[in-house]
């Protein structure tokens, strides 16, 4: 698959708000690899891309964190095919990153990634193979939440479920994913408006 076809992929996986968390990874990791990204023209200034990072925001500005998180999951599994680990659902990469090489390459365990939801495969893992030290969950309570505020806090969640997240938990984690990704890129332009000469403002 070229650039251009990956790009009009992750592009039509972003307007629909129906990414693929596993396709997205697979794909954008290929053009960060084999450096497809140099291709692309950034519209804005019709010059080259000047970075697999320049070349995700523009083929996915709704979902650009998600693809970044997406990405590096997939290259914690390298090991498991790529016919494979693009079936797996999201909810389950963070279980299969904790298990060692040899369980990921057991078909039954591949099979359970990609069609049981996270709770039955944590289930399922912890009685076929005791000795694999997997993260205990964390119980979080927000009490006494204003009722705007919830209702704010509500649309968030659907729309992180809206663009693959497929529990409440998962919905989560998006949110706190792309909140750091946004405060971390404003840190940085800060930091490099900071830096610039005030004569040449």
């Amino acid at each position: 698959m070229n650039e251009e076809a990956i790009f009009s992929r992750i592009q039509l996986l972003d307007r629909t708000w129906k990414l693929s968390y596993a396709e997205a990874g697979i794909l954008c990791l290929k053009v960060n690899t084999e450096m497809l990204w140099q291709t692309r023209l950034d519209p804005t200034t019709g010059l080259p891309c000047a970075s697999w990072t320049q070349w995700v925001k523009i083929a996915a500005p709704y979902s650009y964190a998600t693809v970044f998180q997406a990405v590096r999951d997939c290259e914690e599994l390298s090991d498991v095919p790529e016919s494979e680990l693009s079936q797996i659902t999201r909810g389950n990469f963070g279980l299969m990153k904790q298990l060692s090489s040899a369980v990921r390459a057991d078909p039954r365990v591949l099979q359970c990634a990609k069609t049981m939801k996270a709770e039955e495969f944590t289930e399922e893992i912890r009685k076929e193979y005791p000795t694999q030290h997997l993260e205990t969950r964390k119980i979080l309570r927000f009490v006494g939440v204003a009722e705007s505020a919830a209702e704010k806090i509500e649309q968030a969640l659907a729309m992180a479920e809206s663009r693959g997240s497929q529990t409440r938990n998962e919905s989560l984690e998006a949110i706190a994913v792309e909140a750091l990704q946004t405060w971390a890129m404003e840190e940085e332009i800060e930091k490099m408006a900071a830096e610039i000469p005030m004569e040449e403002l």
